[in-house]
């Protein structure tokens, strides 16, 4: 697979999920907020234009979907797919998978996949649990993945070194891709080439992350989220979607750390790391050259 020449190349993959059902959904509210069709649509554009527009070769990459993204934009997901673009599995719900059990991860899993593939026409390959929520030595719950999918991309490493340690431990008949975290400024602040590092801290911190992976033989994967490409307030939950909750205006305004704050600033970031960084695609396309493997 061609790389874009005189950069370095990583993995955009992007976590594509209902923000407003899934906060509504772990708040115990049982109002179920209204579709945000337009709003999604409209940052799946934002996203797909920028690669365009900053001629990154290999613009096709991973998008990773919820169950309930599929039962509540269908026709969403299908252009994904028809737009040449990878779908993974962000889980059925976006339910942390550690404190799930293996056999309900198993259950769900298989849920999530069929209702996607059956969606896109095509096998699902690849799983990446929600907020990461997956341990490395959690092997039990790792070998429910590995029932479901080829691969995942869950875990974090700082360096081949140690990912090499980890591979030849892990008894489990899964590969896996894994994103990167960096220590910056002290130890125990680790960064992520994606999310809400990349919206609250300026892209140097990011970028020094991803140089800091690449230095140390791991390949970085941004991870982005439909609502970090997106310039107004729409996906929000509303207020009187947060009715009956506890706590409701502190979650009104905890909120905006994900949807909202500092998003105008996202598209500059995107551009510089764009700049610098070419894609190598689609996950599912580098099952065999594993890049972390030997």
């Amino acid at each position: 697979m061609r790389k874009d020449k005189h950069k370095q190349s990583v993995f955009y993959t992007v976590d594509f999920e209902d923000f407003t059902y899934d906060l509504c959904r772990y708040l115990g509210t049982s109002n179920i907020p209204a579709p945000r069709t337009k709003s999604l649509l409209k940052s799946f554009y934002n996203i797909t234009n920028l690669l365009d527009m900053n001629n990154i070769n290999n613009n096709k990459i991973t998008f990773f979907c919820t169950g309930v993204a599929a039962d509540r934009y269908p026709e969403i997901i299908k252009l994904i797919a028809e737009h040449g673009h990878e779908i993974g599995c962000h889980g059925n719900t976006h339910n942390n998978i550690n404190s799930m059990s293996p056999e309900n991860i198993y259950t769900s899993l298989k849920v999530a996949k069929e209702k996607l593939s059956e969606l896109t026409k095509t096998e699902v390959q690849g799983f990446r649990a929600p907020n990461f929520s997956l341990d490395k030595y959690d092997f039990e719950r790792l070998d429910a993945v590995s029932k479901v999918f080829n691969y995942d991309s869950s875990l974090h490493f700082s360096d081949k070194k140690e990912f090499q340690v980890w591979a030849k431990e892990c008894p489990i008949d899964l590969i896996e891709f894994p994103v990167p975290q960096q220590s910056f400024l002290f130890s125990k602040f680790r960064v992520k080439p994606g999310g809400s590092y990349l919206k609250l801290f300026p892209s140097i911190v990011v970028r020094h992350s991803m140089i800091k992976s690449i230095n140390k033989g791991l390949t970085p994967i941004i991870y982005l989220h439909p609502y970090d490409i997106f310039y107004d307030y729409n996906l929000l939950v509303k207020w009187n979607e947060l009715k009956g909750i506890k706590l409701r205006s502190y979650w009104y305004m905890r909120q905006t750390q994900w949807m909202g704050l500092f998003n105008w600033s996202q598209k500059q970031k995107l551009q510089k790391v764009f700049s610098e960084f070419g894609s190598i695609g689609r996950l599912g396309d580098n099952l065999v050259q594993n890049p972390h493997e030997n």
